[in-house]
């Protein structure tokens, strides 16, 4: 997927503008039916609330990213305002789905892949509350109540009416049959979504490393990379790990969140840079650089910690 990005862009088949537009395809129509049927498919009521402590973890990790962010902005010089809400939102938000995925089901199989997906309800509140807030300057405005109101938000809050609705419909008797009229419409309405959801990965995946075909060395061999780098993927999980231990989570969620707290910036940084109007060439090198760094201090956290 990057090498397809990049090379799209160096033939030019793919321009900034197009870019930009696909960053709202992405934000507005293909990731909101990610995560709509994503919850729909593998959450239930009762574990949802059963597993509260999941999603909640995911927010104390980020709201620990976004704390950090906040106060070493204050000690960094930056270019433009752009950058510096760029430099907030790569602190508060890492990699939570793609990239600890692979490493969790290779570790501890379905069983962790599904605890998995329910923390993204966290990380998906957190993203549209402290991320956008990072992204559009830290100040509570009118402005940025609409930024908070997404379609993605929107997606989160209409998949649990959804699990409610089936659960109550359930109990009452009242769920639509297979083969009925109202389950085959309903059955082809979702099946619609799951499609659009699908194409989620590989087009975010395409647009950000489309961006990075224009990086040069000096977009990324800057010291406020470097600041990045270090906050990112050693001060950050540090101080989220530690409260993970500190607070009482039972061992399988602590397991679950201490894999994500080490991980880098989030491939999303670079298509809600276009739509948010934020410094695009911060997010595409910095998720660049912390990726490449990663390589050797996921493998150390883990080592650590999972012993």
């Amino acid at each position: 997927m990057i090498a397809f990005g990049i090379i799209a862009r160096k033939l030019n088949v793919i321009d900034k503008n197009s870019s930009s537009q696909m960053s709202r395809l992405v934000t507005s129509f293909f990731y909101p039916a990610l995560i709509f049927t994503s919850l729909v498919n593998n959450f239930t009521p009762r574990t949802i609330v059963s597993n509260w402590m999941l999603p909640a973890g995911m927010f104390v990790i980020m709201f620990v990213g976004y704390l950090t962010g906040l106060f070493s902005a204050r000690f960094i010089k930056f270019s433009s305002a752009e950058e510096k809400n760029q430099f907030m939102f790569q602190c508060t938000t890492n990699n939570y789905s793609f990239l600890p995925l692979p490493i969790i089901l290779l570790l501890w199989g379905e069983t962790g892949v599904a605890k998995l997906v329910f923390s993204t309800l966290g990380s998906e509140i957190s993203v549209w509350t402290l991320g956008i807030l990072a992204l559009t300057g830290n100040r509570f405005r009118r402005d940025n109540l609409k930024n908070i109101i997404s379609v993605p938000m929107m997606a989160i809050f209409s998949a649990i009416a959804v699990i409610i609705a089936r659960e109550l419909l359930q109990q009452a008797g009242h769920l639509p049959t297979a083969g009925s009229i109202y389950y085959e419409i309903g059955n082809s309405f979702f099946s619609v979504i799951e499609i659009f959801g699908k194409a989620a990965i590989p087009v975010a995946m395409f647009i950000a490393c489309s961006k990075m075909a224009d990086l040069k060395s000096h977009h990324f061999m800057t010291l406020k990379q470097g600041y990045l780098v270090i906050l990112r993927l050693l001060v950050i999980p540090l101080f989220a790990i530690s409260l993970l231990y500190i607070l009482p989570f039972s061992m399988e969620t602590r397991i679950v969140l201490l894999v994500v707290a080490t991980m880098p910036s989030a491939v999303s940084s670079v298509f809600l840079s276009e739509v948010y109007k934020s410094d695009t060439q911060f997010a595409a090198s910095s998720v660049l650089t912390t990726h490449l760094f990663s390589l050797v201090t996921i493998p150390l956290w883990l080592s650590l910690f999972l012993r």
